[in-house]
């Protein structure tokens, strides 16, 4: 069926039921009238006022003004028990700031409206809420997305729309996702367009990006200002465009971008809401402009209420405004829905305010009126409770859920679509908890939505304009792009660090070293293309002066061996160094072969000599205990069973002991007492061959007071801040020698201060480094003396060349890649073994190395001592049983034997006879 019958159907149909539900109320009410006698008449409907402001001559004014009235119809249909019916004031603002402010006048001082909705657009919405917060009338706007019209404390405006900040996170979301660095943000240049930068600006900053151009253009500008704003950004190497303007100039703006190539493969373009959300409505020579645009919008499922309501909306929008040459500019948006949503919310609240106390909605005339325009304007005198109950709504509206947060609405979902053909294609969402998503209904861990993630993995294929599905890089080379100009210092020595040669072919030059390699790797790590020459600069001895160059900006930059110091950072920027930091003093190194008598007690340290004399006593301990009761060659004397004892622990440590013990618990002891003893052993005789055999080279000075001390001669490289140091440092000028090549740092070092030379060199660590591999053994590095930042490349101030740079600097040094440069120009970087002094604390063991060793073996002798103890002390107890006894029976057996001669002799008198003695006995 064709489009206008379906419509001519609908309005029959609309109609029909219209009279149906004037005409039956009425003969029910007369049926019953005439059965009950006679009823009293119904209560009319108190009318309040409400004003709507809008530019009538526009679709979106049209279509919202439209939705308005739709939205009084349900409602009223739906509660026909309401006892006030709002009645619409409409005034066309006509796309003026001035006519706006008019007409919100014109309705509160003569209308006496209650409420005003509207106007449409931000700067409009910023003369008109002056006048609501004077006059205590509520201003709802469902279309001033613009942060500027809420920059100051306006009680009576509210917004029922998502604000234009709300989608910066997304837009940061969605370009980080991209991997770009570096957008151009274009915005109309106007109070609606500037309120979105500090948003999108934070956004992306948290991002990592970057906005390296703002373009302002006007709304009303021509072709050829457009044309030329748009040359400016083809001359620019980025490639990703952020569009925040309304539809109408943003439509004019692709129509030129189009003309002039810039919708061609290798573009981004990434507009906001406001003409995200009309991109299904937009003229069909229009959408043809913008193929491949990425747009933002808020999302609003699609439900059978709003099927019914488009279909609704379509039939009377056509047959209200003839509107039947474009199909598309006959649908509502999300702007209809919210206008829909706030006639609603407001019409509920005056019922609500009607009902708990204010029946009569009016104003109070100020008695200063007439003086001026503002002072004589009415105040509402139910303007707080109305704005009260309109705050306080909380219902399921078209757009969703229909409830203020600090008088906006909610951060709602945003729908990311790609205008492919005659419509715009979905491509995923952006919520605020989850990030990007492919679908709503998606799981997303909150560390995934901090993470970074390539929009691949969560949003559908995008096609891009030029009707291509290759991701653009985001930069490009530009037209007419600037070259940028690279000093290069003129280096007569340290030329692997910078050397420039004379090109034959170009009759120019070329510049090799260690410095412009590292660069070369940044530049190639850059997220968008940078074109340079370089350009040789003979520093004449002072790296000061390719400072100030680059400062006045003479140079774009400096790459080199630059050293990064405070004072040269106050006039320019350097990036992250590339090489170690620090100035130390280069000294000849002296051969110390001097061994000390008691080198053999330097394996071990003090505490590991302690702990192997206790083992050794405490083994032999356990090892007699053990033995001796039952083993004769561990009985006998005391002297004997010492020595004994010890002598066979003593001797495990060359493991020459006899195999003298029988117990089995002693063999166990003694085993694991030998697996302690191989392993001190083999590691004391590594550690003393260590010592004994390493070429101990010592610095032959180790402190600079040791050289002013001395009075001997210094030197640094020529053209190096080094002299400033040593002059910080109090060494005497004359005592200063400059020194320009490697070959005269060997020589000067060589000969030493009495002949002529150096004693010391004081340079920086690269610097000394590379003399080192060059010269091997015979040198030394002490240090550091003092603190620098290494080398840098130089930029000037703020330039936005130099994050980036110091990041792809920092990732090349961490990876093989910087390995791989610093070994082409300095080999093999580590010293041989034979280099330097040995550190005989890390030769030295400690009892730390052997203490589980120590712990086991302690562990053993102790639960062997445990089980021994009882029969060593019974064994003990038997011996001195036995020990008493022999000698008691010793003593009675030499009794007996002197008994008799004793009697015999006593018994013999003087006289010859014998003496009667009675004996004794036991």
């Amino acid at each position: 069926m064709p489009h206008h019958t379906r419509a001519w159907a609908f309005l029959a149909a609309a109609a029909v039921a219209a009279l149906a539900a004037f005409f039956v109320p009425l003969l029910a009410a007369g049926g019953v009238g005439n059965g009950a006698g006679a009823t009293a008449a119904a209560t009319p409907a108190v009318p309040v006022d409400v004003g709507v402001i809008l530019d009538l001559a526009t679709g979106l004014g049209k279509k919202s003004l439209l939705g308005v009235e739709m939205a009084l119809e349900d409602l009223y249909a739906a509660r026909p028990d309401f006892t006030t019916r709002v009645r619409l004031h409409a005034r066309d603002s006509d796309r003026d700031v001035v006519t706006a402010a008019s007409a919100a006048v014109d309705l509160i001082r003569d209308e006496k409206v209650s409420v005003v909705i509207g106007p449409q657009s931000t700067l409009q919405a910023e003369f008109v809420t002056y006048l609501a917060n004077k006059t205590k009338v509520p201003v709802i706007s469902f279309s001033a997305t613009g942060d500027a019209a809420i920059q100051y404390h306006l009680p009576y405006f509210l917004r029922a729309c998502a604000k234009d900040s709300f989608q910066a996170a997304a837009i940061a979301a969605f370009v980080e996702a991209y991997g770009w660095k570096n957008v151009v943000v274009v915005y109309e240049d106007d109070n609606y367009g500037v309120g979105i930068l500090p948003s999108i600006t934070d956004a992306l900053q948290d991002v990592e990006a970057h906005i390296i151009y703002r373009a302002a253009i006007p709304a009303s500008s021509p072709d050829h200002l457009i044309d030329e704003e748009l040359y400016k950004l083809m001359t620019m190497q980025t490639r990703v465009f952020i569009v925040h303007m309304l539809p109408g100039p943003a439509s004019h703006l692709f129509a030129r971008a189009s003309a002039a190539g810039m919708m061609s493969e290798g573009y981004v373009w990434i507009v906001t809401a406001n003409v995200g959300i009309v991109l299904d409505v937009l003229p069909q020579h229009t959408v043809e402009n913008m193929q491949g645009v990425v747009g933002f919008r808020p999302y609003v499922p699609k439900s059978a209420r709003i099927i019914d309501f488009m279909s609704r909306f379509d039939a009377l929008f056509r047959a209200k405004y003839h509107q039947a040459h474009d199909v598309r500019m006959a649908r509502p948006t999300i702007s209809q829905y919210w206008a829909y949503d706030v006639a609603w919310a407001v019409a509920t609240a005056v019922e609500k305010v009607n009902r708990v106390g204010f029946p009569n909605i009016g104003f109070q005339t100020p008695q200063d009126a007439g003086k001026n325009l503002v002072n004589g304007l009415p105040t509402s005198t139910a303007g707080p409770e109305l704005l009260s109950s309109i705050l306080e709504a909380d219902f399921d509206g078209l757009a969703g859920r229909f409830r203020f947060v600090d008088r906006h609405m909610d951060v709602p979902v945003y729908e990311v679509v790609n205008v492919v053909g005659e419509k715009a294609r979905g491509l995923g969402f952006w919520s605020p908890g989850s990030g990007l998503l492919r679908l709503l209904n998606s799981t997303f861990t909150e560390d995934q939505a901090k993470s970074s993630v390539s929009a691949s993995e969560v949003l559908k294929p995008v096609i891009w304009p030029g009707d291509s599905t290759t991701v653009p890089k985001g930069w490009d080379f530009p037209v007419n792009a600037k070259v940028l100009r690279i000093a290069v210092p003129v280096r007569h020595e340290f030329k692997n660090f910078v050397n420039v040669e004379a090109n034959h072919n170009t009759n120019g030059s070329r510049a090799s070293g260690y410095s412009i390699d590292v660069f070369e790797a940044a530049v190639n790590r850059l997220p968008y293309a940078l074109r340079y020459e370089y350009i040789p600069y003979d520093c004449a001895n002072s790296y000061d002066q390719l400072i100030t160059q680059v400062y006045y900006k003479k140079f774009d930059a400096a790459v080199g061996d630059v050293s990064i110091i405070a004072n040269r950072s106050k006039y320019v920027d350097f990036t992250m160094p590339y090489t170690e930091s620090g100035v130390s003093m280069l000294v000849l190194a002296k051969n110390d072969d001097r061994t000390t008598m008691w080198i053999f007690l330097e394996p071990l340290t003090e505490d590991l000599w302690i702990a192997t004399m206790v083992f050794i006593f405490f083994t032999g301990l356990v090892v007699w205990m053990i033995e001796n009761p039952k083993n004769e060659r561990f009985q006998g004397s005391k002297w004997k069973q010492f020595s004994t004892s010890f002598y066979f622990t003593f001797s495990t440590l060359t493991f020459s002991h006899d195999q003298i013990i029988e117990k089995l618990h002693s063999k166990v002891v003694v085993v694991i007492w030998c697996f302690v003893v191989l392993v001190l052993v083999q590691s004391y005789t590594a550690s003393l061959s260590s010592l004994l055999t390493a070429q101990r080279l010592q610095p032959s000075v180790t402190d600079p007071r040791q050289l002013l001390r001395n009075g001997d001669y210094v030197g640094y490289q020529n053209g190096s801040f080094v002299h400033a140091m040593l002059r910080r440092l109090q060494f005497d000028e004359r005592k200063i020698k400059v020194l320009s090549t490697l070959e005269e740092y060997a020589k000067a070092l060589k000969a030493g201060s009495k002949h002529g030379g150096v004693s010391a060199i004081f340079d920086e660590n690269p610097y000394l480094n590379s003399f080192i591999t060059q010269y091997g053994k015979d040198f030394q590095i002490v240090g550091p003396i003092d603190r620098t930042d290494g080398f840098g490349f130089v930029f000037p101030r703020g330039s936005p060349l130099v994050p980036d740079l110091s990041k792809a600097i920092l990732n090349i040094t961490e990876g093989c890649e910087g390995f791989q440069i610093q070994k082409k120009w300095f080999g093999d970087a580590t010293p041989s073994p034979e280099y330097g002094s040995p550190d005989t604390d890390s030769v030295r063991l400690s009892l730390q190395s052997f203490k589980g060793l120590f712990i086991v073996n302690g562990f053993a002798l102790c639960v062997m001592l445990v089980i021994n103890l009882p029969e060593f002390i019974r064994a003990k107890s038997t011996e001195l049983r036995n020990l008493s006894l022999q000698r008691a029976n010793s003593s009675g057996e030499v009794a007996s034997d002197n008994e008799p001669q004793q009697l015999q002799n006593n018994n013999a008198a003087p006289g010859g006879e014998p003496l009667q003695i009675e004996r004794e006995t036991d």
